[in-house]
């Protein structure tokens, strides 16, 4: 999933939280319509939240789409756990490091570069203050890599 997709859901996944918030306000003022909006309302938005924290813990426990440090480099895996692409701490000759911070999200993207002709290999990280990235400049510094 692109960051832009992640980004639509996120926010139709807001405006859905807040259209129920505006149907149940609403049923003060019917409450004959209990029946008919509030509870498929509901049960649409508990369904969209449900699948949402199911993948998260599904693709946490699965392993799936990490980023591995190592005291050799840095692997990235793919949905299917399998490495798809990795660099040596030896060959890193730099890391552009780009921060997105917005009204509903944050997000860094940070792209390695090689000593070779090779595409940088890129990390997209979310949040604000991740984790993820202080370990990665930290273990870079650690290994020589970078200043």
């Amino acid at each position: 999933m692109t960051p832009f997709a992640g980004t639509l859901l996120h926010i139709f996944r807001g405006f859905m939280l807040i259209f129920w918030v505006v149907m149940a306000g609403l049923t003060v003022f019917t409450p004959d319509q209990v029946d008919g909006n509030l509870v498929w309302t509901t049960a649409v938005v508990i369904a969209v939240y449900t699948v949402r924290f199911g993948w998260c813990l599904l693709t946490a426990r699965l392993g799936m789409n990490r980023c591995y440090l190592l005291a050799e480099g840095v692997a990235v895996t793919n949905r299917f756990r399998r490495v798809t692409d990795s660099v040596a701490w030896s060959d890193v000759t730099g890391i552009q490091q780009t921060t997105v911070v917005e009204l509903y999200m944050g997000a860094h993207r940070m792209e390695i570069y090689r000593n070779q002709n090779a595409k940088p290999l890129t990390i997209l990280a979310s949040g604000v203050k991740s984790r993820l990235v202080e370990a990665l400049l930290t273990e870079g510094r650690r290994a020589g890599a970078l200043q």
